[in-house]
This record gives C-alpha cells, structure tokens and sequence, in this order.
C-alpha cells in the first residue's frame, strides 16, 4: 500500500514540474500572455481559471502554469483518493470512513473555503 501511494504522489509531483518548467520555458520565450500557436494575445488573470481550457487549446503559458499548479494542489487529494480504494480493498472499514471525512474536508476547503 506504501508503495502505490508514494508512487501516486511521486507522479503528481513529476506531472506539476514538468508543467511548470514548460510554463516558465515558454513564459520566457513569449511571455506570460502569449501564445505558442501564435493566437492573439489575451490578458487574463493569473488567478482566474475561469478561461483555463481555452488557454491550454491556445498552449498559453500561463494555462501551461495554471494546470501545473492544479495538479500540485490535486496531488493530496489524489492520494487520499487512492488511500480509501486501498484500504477498501484491504477490508479496513474503520480507516476507508476516516478517510473519507478527510478526503471530505480537503474537497470543502478546496471548493468552498476562499
């Protein structure tokens, strides 16, 4: 069980830093509101992810950034995620319910809490 969680968080990590350091790349070569298809600029902000899926089919560098910082945040959540199937598997009733009340706090702060 160690093992597959270490290797969910080990990929959610990798898959942010390579998302990042293309983001950072590419933010040096065009610049934050640039394009790397060549698209008209768009000034949005880097806090609004409202205009995240047209962003990324732009490959605008700053939705490269934002997907990479969305997967570092989702990387906990993934894991605790992969912690209740875990444990259901084992039949450890009691940890897949502490589980998922804190896979239910996690879900709250990140969807309600500003």
């Amino acid at each position: 069980m160690r093992v597959l969680v270490a290797r969910v968080l080990t990929a959610g990590i990798i898959v942010s830093a390579v998302l990042l350091i293309a983001a950072l790349a590419s933010a040096l070569a065009l610049g934050w509101g640039g394009s790397l298809l060549g698209r008209p600029v768009v000034t949005a902000s880097l806090t609004d992810f409202g205009g995240l899926i047209d962003g990324l089919g732009a490959l605008r560098p700053a939705a490269i950034g934002q997907l990479g910082l969305l997967a570092l945040v989702l990387t906990p959540v993934t894991r605790v995620a992969a912690s209740i199937l875990l444990f259901g598997l084992e039949g450890d009733r009691t940890y897949v319910l502490i589980t998922a009340a804190v896979l239910a706090i996690l879900l709250a702060s990140l969807l309600f809490i500003r």
